[in-house]
């Protein structure tokens, strides 16, 4: 396995081992699901099987803007109900903060250096088929918050935290 390219994996009833650069990765095998959690309304927690999302509406100048890949600022007048909560998968893409030019969320994922098990843990919540968060890692710039932000819907994401 230390002479395989980054990527390639050995698969067992429990385990797998993963290669990614000068590592072995071992993992339980998971079983990889379509989950998904469609929030018709405002919800002050939305739980999910890997944690919980927080939200909070605050007015626009009572806003710090801090960089936290933990925490996304998002302009609440661009956001609209149902959110989905879900899986990426490939052909996804989304215009990363700072960027005018849509990005596929496989190139964000290599571009960052996550391994594949990183990579299947990932979760973007979406709007009307356009990602709004790569939950915990970037907002869409599309959605930012800027000088004509009259209210912030913030979220943010607790990972340690179990689905009850």
């Amino acid at each position: 396995m230390m002479e395989s390219e980054t990527g390639k994996y050995l698969l067992s009833d429990s385990h797998r081992i993963l290669k990614n650069r000068n590592w072995l990765i071992i993992s339980p095998a998971e079983v990889q699901s379509q989950e998904q959690v469609v929030v018709d309304d405002w919800k002050e927690k939305i739980s999910y099987r890997d944690g919980q999302l927080l939200l909070k509406h605050k007015p626009a100048d009572s806003v710090e803007v801090i960089s936290n890949n933990g925490k996304a600022l998002l302009d609440q007048d661009k956001i609209r109900f149902p959110l989905i909560l879900r899986k990426w998968k490939p052909g996804d893409y989304f215009y990363p903060l700072g960027m005018r030019k849509k990005k596929k969320l496989a190139r964000f994922f290599i571009d960052q250096k996550l391994s594949l098990s990183e990579k299947e843990k990932a979760w973007v919540l979406e709007m009307n088929k356009k990602i709004v968060w790569v939950v915990g890692m970037r907002i869409d710039d599309r959605f930012k918050i800027t000088a004509n932000t009259k209210s912030v819907m913030e979220i943010s994401v607790d990972q340690n935290l179990s689905k009850k």
